[in-house]
């Protein structure tokens, strides 16, 4: 563990090394829960003390928010990135590498899946053919 092994990003396809456009996350709206505990059973003895068993298999959550204004060529850039670590489209399966901020190291989740996203729009151009959106927020979870 080192926090030297920081190498400027947070999130990238660990197949190709593209980063995530990073200049499209919000400042301070990114945040990751990194390997949650997933107890499998919890009890209680007779001496009433706490006995709990847990996976050893730890899971991570990652949210953030886009930048507000966000244009439509901007959603297609994170569209593009996201395509490129999907796995399988329909259950939005991807994988993705991260910054482990418990592990201060990088780590690759090979199995996680976006939650259901909206999209708030802000303004619509006839003119100009565009869009422009509201934050849209992000949510990976490991599985």
């Amino acid at each position: 563990m080192s926090a030297s092994a920081f190498q400027g990003w947070l999130l990238r396809n660990p197949t190709t090394q593209v980063e995530f456009p990073h200049k499209l996350i919000a400042k301070d709206t990114y945040q990751s829960t990194p390997l949650q505990r997933i107890e499998l059973k919890a009890y209680r003895d007779s001496n009433v003390l706490l006995h709990r068993v847990v996976s050893p298999n730890y899971k991570t959550k990652i949210e953030f928010s886009t930048i507000d204004k966000l244009t439509l060529a901007q959603l297609q850039e994170i569209h593009d990135f996201l395509s490129s670590v999907n796995l399988k489209k329909n259950e939005r399966k991807i994988k993705l590498e991260y910054w482990d901020d418990e592990l201060l190291q990088y780590r690759t989740m090979n199995a996680v899946y976006i939650t259901d996203t909206t999209y708030p729009v802000s303004t619509i151009s006839k003119i100009k053919r565009t869009i422009k959106y509201r934050a849209i927020k992000f949510t990976f979870i490991e599985y």
